[in-house]
């Protein structure tokens, strides 16, 4: 099996070997000096802003963005979210649960986020401006600096998704003013899924998340600060895919942080580059590093996935909505290279053919 999947990810053999470990008890003093080592390289490479607060939630990444919602917001704020696909509408979707009044900046298929789109807005004030800074059902990588500067105009906490993007594109969370950000495991650590980092800024902490008093125990951000003082969690973390993230962030302090993000870019450039050998075309849009999407001309995309899968054992990221059947998407984190570019770009150059007979 060969993944280009943006998660999750093809898994580097180090990560696998910890994998078929025991997973061993946890309430020790040596599982939380596994964890307060982790959180102090997490932090280090997203350079988080001093007095930060960490969470730790067993969950998926919309598990992370929903107790982000609940314990940063109530209904007396207003926010404005960035809803440029999938993952943007969640965000809505998550607001319009939780009763977050909320205004959202629609974007259209292949449209780009630019300055123009705050002008339309500049008129309303907002407490919190949420945004996915990848979103992945489209690939667009958003200008932190537009919403960083439109925040800060508006004197509101800045909550960015990173899932996709954090340990993949440059990302400066103190050096941008950025409030919140959630991760997930299986994207840029490229371990398992299960684990939903939240870092949260020491002046939203104190200035919301302390006195909110959600009613919720199990993503009360309160029960875990308070136990992460001593490198634990309220309830049964995913003991196994921590000790993951433990090795997965030396391995990115042994190669060093920019040069793991230089070897991330240097894949995904070589991809669309070698994507002019196909009869697809890509947005025109800002693109994270994670993930390429490839646009066919005919209606050939879950042909496509399916005969990958089946035939070759190679995965790739489908599409849904309207675009399945013309998107699909290419990761390029994980365990991957430019040599399996190449092999996966000439497989496609057969599927295709077969497909179409072209």
């Amino acid at each position: 099996m060969k993944l280009f999947t943006v998660g999750p990810t093809q898994m580097r053999k180090e990560i696998l070997d910890v994998r078929h470990q025991q997973v061993p008890y946890f309430r020790t003093d040596e599982f939380s000096d596994v964890m307060l080592d982790s959180d102090r390289l997490l932090k280090k490479f997203m350079n988080a802003p001093s007095g930060a607060k960490s969470i730790y939630l067993t969950a998926s990444g919309t598990g992370g963005l929903e107790a982000t919602i609940m314990n940063c917001m109530n209904e007396t704020d207003h926010a404005l979210v960035i809803n440029g696909g999938t993952f943007g509408q969640r965000f809505v979707d998550l607001c319009e649960l939780h009763g977050i009044p909320h205004t959202e900046i629609k974007l259209h298929d292949d449209e780009q986020l630019i300055e123009s789109h705050f002008t339309g807005v500049a008129d309303k004030d907002f407490t919190f401006v949420i945004a996915n800074i990848d979103e992945t059902s489209t690939a667009q990588l958003y200008d932190i600096h537009l919403l960083s500067d439109f925040a800060k105009k508006k004197n509101a906490y800045l909550v960015i998704d990173a899932i996709s993007s954090f340990l993949i594109d440059p990302y400066d969370m103190a050096g941008n003013g950025i409030d919140v950000t959630i991760i997930s495991s299986q994207k840029g650590l490229c371990i398992a899924p299960g684990l939903s980092p939240i870092v949260v800024s020491e002046r939203l902490y104190e200035d919301r998340v302390k006195n909110n008093n959600i009613k919720n125990l199990y993503f009360d951000f309160n029960q875990y600060v308070k136990n992460f003082t001593r490198g634990q969690t309220p309830f049964t973390p995913a003991v196994g895919v921590c000790l993951e993230m433990n090795k997965a962030l030396h391995l990115i302090e042994e190669e060093g942080y920019e040069n793991y993000l230089a070897r991330i870019d240097n894949v995904a450039k070589d991809f669309r580059n070698r994507m002019k050998e196909l009869p697809v075309f890509m947005p025109t849009f800002t693109l994270s590093n994670a993930v390429t999407p490839i646009r066919f001309e005919e209606p050939i995309a879950k042909d496509v996935f399916t005969v990958l899968k089946d035939k070759y054992d190679i995965y790739v990221n489908p599409t849904g909505g309207k675009n399945e059947n013309y998107v699909l998407r290419v990761a390029h984190i994980g365990d991957t290279t430019i040599e399996d570019n190449q092999f996966l770009v000439d497989t496609l150059k057969s599927v295709i053919k077969d497909i179409t007979g072209k």
